[in-house]
């Protein structure tokens, strides 16, 4: 019953959507469902961002400050597909600097804007970080950008990640950072994910 529900508010809002002035008079309503439809199917993005679904277990190296010897954890990473195959959860257990560490991490491919985005979201702070990018055949990575606040100097980092497959199961994933007026990023963090 709820699902005949949502199905007829569904219809009611596309058929709003349909009718408002920004279609104009005539409109397509065959093409526009179309557009839709492509908008939700999963392609060849999310069979990359399938592949990395799994169990895996990580070594991770953190240098803070950058330059230095890295401070060096393990963890667990659980991935799996959600929402028919549209979005990679991923779930982290571990320690870091001594204290227990979770995360949770959301990526997928937005058909619309033709690019790859992602949150973030760990015990270590209360922010949401956000970032999109591309798929980089030649090195068989993910490189995607964002930025954060440093809670330490209140300044913006700008980041740029690159997570790369080595082989079925193998990753290695890398953060650089640059604060305003840097002139070079600088890699904080690495993360080398064998799989299960």
């Amino acid at each position: 019953m709820k699902h005949r529900a949502l199905g007829a508010a569904l219809t009611v809002v596309v058929g709003l959507a349909l009718a408002h002035p920004i279609y104009g008079q005539e409109y397509d309503e065959a093409a526009v469902m179309a557009a839709y439809e492509k908008a939700m199917t999963p392609g060849t993005p999310h069979a990359i961002l399938a592949e990395m679904a799994g169990e895996w277990q990580l070594e991770i190296k953190f240098w803070m400050p950058p330059g230095g010897e890295p401070m060096v954890s393990t963890a667990t990473s659980t991935r799996k597909m959600i929402m028919g195959g549209r979005y990679l959860a991923d779930h982290v257990e571990g320690t870091t600097m001594g204290q227990p560490f979770t995360g949770m991490g959301l990526t997928g491919y937005n058909n619309v804007e033709e690019r790859f985005e992602a949150t973030w979201v760990d015990n270590m702070g209360t922010g949401i970080f956000t970032s999109h990018g591309e798929w980089n055949e030649e090195e068989n990575a993910l490189v995607m950008h964002g930025s954060y606040v440093d809670p330490a100097t209140g300044k913006v980092k700008n980041v740029k990640t690159i997570s790369r497959i080595e082989g079925p199961g193998k990753e290695i994933f890398e953060w650089y950072e640059r604060s305003e007026g840097e002139e070079e990023a600088v890699k904080t963090l690495e993360i080398v994910s064998i799989r299960k």
